[in-house]
């Protein structure tokens, strides 16, 4: 049944017109940024709270290193990675294994540890062979640098706040010291 030009201007009329289920049309049009807003905000939140916690766990453990505890009892690269991830998860469940890489380097002087460190994240992969562990001697300067792959947990936003491959973004943090002249 055909209708004709009449009636199909009144059918359009009342379409224009009608007034139910406008929240539902308003909600749809509104829901999908509203909510690529709380979940990027949730994420951007997430990995602020890790850099901090990152940030505060390689404060504590340096201070091992700058006060001399660390090469007096002979620690290694192990207990001193197991120290950081101790202090890094205190507030954060976070998993280590794979994840959290330190480079401890000490240097004779401050000029001598410029430009020591290349960038670690080489075509999205974290280079590792570099990384070891020389807590140095009294009075060296020491820099350490902790490193994690935080896995960006919004599949939408792994391109966007992600640095590395596979959705990740690297986590670094580094402190500089002169250590103390311990004995």
């Amino acid at each position: 049944m055909l209708m004709r030009p009449g009636k199909m201007g009144n059918a359009l009329a009342r379409f224009w017109r009608a007034e139910q289920g406008a929240a539902m049309l308003e909600f749809g049009m509104l829901a999908l940024p509203f909510f690529l807003l709380t979940f990027g905000l949730a994420e951007i939140c997430m990995i602020g709270f890790a850099q901090t916690s990152l940030n505060h766990a390689v404060a504590e453990t340096a201070r091992t290193i700058r006060t001399g505890e660390a090469q007096l009892s002979n620690q290694t690269y192990g207990q001193i990675q197991s120290q950081l991830c101790t202090n890094f998860s205190a507030l954060l469940p976070v998993n280590c294994d794979g994840n959290l890489y330190i480079d401890v380097d000490s240097f004779a002087s401050f000029v001598d540890a410029d430009g020591a460190a290349a960038a670690p994240v080489v075509d999205g992969q974290l280079q590792t062979g570099n990384f070891g562990y020389s807590p140095g001697s009294p009075s060296n300067v020491v820099v350490v640098r902790a490193y994690y792959r935080w896995q960006v947990i919004t599949p939408l936003f792994q391109g966007i706040f992600g640095n590395a491959a596979n959705g990740q973004r690297i986590l670094v943090s580094t402190m500089m010291f002169r250590s103390e002249p311990y004995s």
